[in-house]
C-alpha cells in the first residue's frame, strides 16, 4: 500500500528533463535579457530580412526568450503543466521536438503577418511553441484532466482568449495568428504520433 502511495506521489510531481531543460533555458535568457538589455538585439527576432539573415539563430531563440516576467511566468506555467504529462506518454525528445518546430513555424509565420501589418520592434515569447505541446498533448489525450478541466478544454480556451484579445487589441494580431498556427502545428504532429500508437496497437 505504502509503495502504491509512493508512485502516485512521484507521479504528481514528476517533470521529465526535456521539460525542465526548456524551462530552465528560457528562465536563464529572461535573467541575462533583464541583467544585460543590450542581447535583445542578438536573442530577439527582427522582422526585417537583412538582419535575420545576419542573425538566423534568432528565429530560435526568439522562442526561448522574454522579457516581461508575466510572459515568462504565463508561457512556462502553462508548459509545465502540459510539458511532462506529454512527457510521460511520449519521451523527452517529443517534448522537444514540438516545441521547437511549433516555435520556428511561428518565429516564420509572424515574419509574414508583420509584413503584411508593417510592423516594427523585436519580438519575444515562447506562445507559439507551447501552444504547439498544448495541441500535441490536447490531440493524443484529449480527455485527461488537468487542474480541473480536460486537456481539449484548456486547447480551445487558449485559442478563444487569444482570439479576442486581437479582437479587441489589433496590435496582437500578429502574434496572435502564430499562437493559434502553434496549436495547428501541435494537432498535427500529435495526430501523428496517435497514428504512430494505433499502430503499434495492432501489431
Amino acid at each position: 500500500m505504502k509503495g502504491k502511495m509512493m508512485g502516485k506521489h512521484k507521479e504528481g510531481i514528476f517533470i521529465g528533463k526535456g521539460t525542465l531543460a526548456i524551462i530552465l533555458i528560457n528562465i536563464v535568457l529572461f535573467i541575462a535579457l533583464s541583467v544585460a538589455p543590450s542581447l535583445r538585439e542578438n536573442l530577439l527576432l527582427n522582422h526585417e530580412m537583412s538582419v535575420i539573415l545576419e542573425k538566423p539563430w534568432t528565429l530560435i531563440t526568439v522562442f526561448l526568450s522574454h522579457e516581461a516576467f508575466i510572459h515568462l511566468a504565463f508561457n512556462m506555467g502553462i508548459f509545465f503543466l502540459f510539458g511532462p504529462n506529454l512527457e510521460k506518454i511520449a519521451n523527452a525528445k517529443t517534448v522537444t521536438i514540438v516545441y521547437f518546430i511549433a516555435g520556428l513555424i511561428g518565429s516564420i509565420t509572424l515574419l509574414f503577418t508583420r509584413l503584411i501589418a508593417q510592423r516594427a520592434g523585436l519580438i519575444a515569447g515562447a506562445s507559439a511553441a507551447v501552444f504547439g505541446i498544448v495541441g500535441t498533448f490536447a490531440t493524443l489525450r484529449p480527455n485527461t484532466v488537468l487542474l480541473g478541466s480536460k486537456a481539449k478544454q484548456w486547447m480551445w480556451v487558449l485559442v478563444i482568449i487569444t482570439v479576442i484579445l486581437a479582437v479587441l487589441n489589433p496590435q496582437t494580431l500578429d502574434s496572435a495568428v502564430a499562437h493559434v498556427i502553434g496549436v495547428v502545428v501541435g494537432i498535427i504532429y500529435g495526430y501523428w504520433l496517435k497514428n504512430k500508437e494505433d499502430k503499434k496497437a495492432k501489431c
